[in-house]
């Protein structure tokens, strides 16, 4: 072939999977540090990471402190670094909580467990932030709703 066997699927191109070692904070600067788009936007995009659905790119945020419309290329190595070694936490949790089940986070839908008492942020905007009570805060990214702290996840300082 002319190697274009499989564009319809788009396989080829998943990054790790949540739980893969090869997902660190290198990984996640090199994949998405250089770019001005979203944080949040770089999380549910599958090419970078497989399998994380909008509830949980929420949930994983707000536990990582940073906020889900800062510019990729704004977070430093630490923050990179925090944000794969919670993404793994995050989902451990949930599965374990039998919040969403393995297959149904890969899936990313996840919407039926959009009351579940264990969603920290995503569902509560302007409910009190669970850590500051801080009221949270819902924007807008490629389309999709996140909710967040204002005080807890903070813009990058100029």
């Amino acid at each position: 072939g002319n190697g274009e066997e499989d564009t319809k699927s788009g396989v080829h191109k998943l990054g790790p999977e949540p739980f893969d070692p090869a997902l660190d904070g290198a990984y996640l600067q090199s994949s998405c540090g250089g770019r001005k788009r979203a944080v949040k936007e770089c999380l549910l995009d599958q090419g970078v990471l497989a399998g994380i659905g909008n509830i949980y790119a929420d949930e994983i945020l707000f536990t990582s402190k940073i906020r889900p419309d800062r510019a990729a290329n704004s977070l430093t190595a630490a923050e990179w670094k925090r944000l794969a070694e919670t993404i793994p936490e995050r989902l451990s949790y949930f599965i374990e909580k039998n919040a969403v089940a393995p297959a149904e986070y890969l899936a990313g839908n996840g919407t039926e467990y959009r009351n579940t008492p264990f969603l920290q942020v995503y569902g509560h905007e302007g409910a009190p932030c669970p850590h500051c009570g801080t009221p949270l805060r819902r924007v807008v990214i490629a389309g999709r709703s996140s909710v967040f702290c204002p005080h807890c996840q903070k813009a990058k300082k100029r």
